[in-house]
């Protein structure tokens, strides 16, 4: 209350007013609130008793009455621009959900698995030769050194095979040995009959093989595949008819 009677008086005096005699004039308490929102209706009061009884002098203070409504309609328009905005209200917007897509669909796989063949761990003794009639064929009927044998690298050794005519056919000195795949171990891939021997194999005779080798310089399991070959081209070797092979395997040891 206090600080609105000095706010009062000082729009006056930057007025150029004199608060005392402004109240004097206005025939107002000394005391009065000269704050022009309290003044106006307090002043057009006392005005107004004064003019019904004739006296005062109604000019001046009626054109203090109109200074008086000047600024109070200013500070009405100053109060009304610093206030604040009206809030407006502000529609929210939904919230999205998560629509939850539909499940992928898993093809069903019908009928039996295929199943891997697993490949032979070594080749299968068996060649183009031999005959139906069983003309030429072949039994080992004895083999050294044993299949697995531990040779060291780089060692020379011989391999043995007594082979045995259970064919029907004779084999001629013009007949063979020959390498077929596998580890050669440094020997010639074609042995001729002669280089064992110097008569013809008859059916139910054996010959006795011996081929000499050379261990690789490598560590490790080695095999060498061979065959029997006719003095016509034809391949031939153990089995009821006559293709399967035989070979040397040694274990070559550092």
């Amino acid at each position: 209350m206090f600080t609105q009677h000095l706010q009062g008086e000082s729009i006056w005096i930057e007025r150029g007013y004199n608060p005392r005699s402004l109240r004097s004039q206005l025939g107002l308490p000394k005391d009065a609130n000269l704050n022009p929102r309290k003044l106006l209706p307090l002043a057009l009061t006392v005005l107004l008793a004064l003019s019904a009884c004739g006296g005062g002098d109604t000019g001046a203070s009626s054109a203090v009455l109109t200074e008086a409504a000047i600024i109070y309609a200013q500070s009405v328009t100053q109060t009304a621009a610093a206030a604040p905005p009206t809030a407006t209200a502000t529609a929210e917007l939904p919230t999205p959900t998560n629509t939850a897509l539909p499940p992928t669909a898993t093809p069903t796989v019908t009928g039996t698995p295929p199943t891997n063949t697993p490949a032979p761990t070594q080749p299968q003794q068996q060649s183009q030769g031999g005959t139906k009639a069983g003309c030429l064929r072949a039994e080992l009927t004895y083999e050294t050194p044993a299949d697995g044998a531990q040779i060291e690298v780089n060692e020379n050794f011989q391999k043995r095979w007594v082979l045995k005519n259970v064919g029907t056919c004779p084999w001629t000195t013009a007949f063979s040995v020959v390498w077929i795949q596998g580890e050669l171990f440094g020997a010639k891939s074609v042995q001729p009959f002669s280089d064992f021997t110097d008569m013809e194999i008859p059916p139910g005779e054996r010959i006795d093989i011996g081929i000499a080798f050379i261990a690789p310089d490598e560590q490790g399991t080695y095999t060498g595949y061979w065959m029997l070959r006719s003095d016509g081209g034809t391949l031939f070797g153990l089995g009821p008819d006559g293709r399967g092979w035989f070979w040397v395997e040694i274990f070559a040891k550092s």
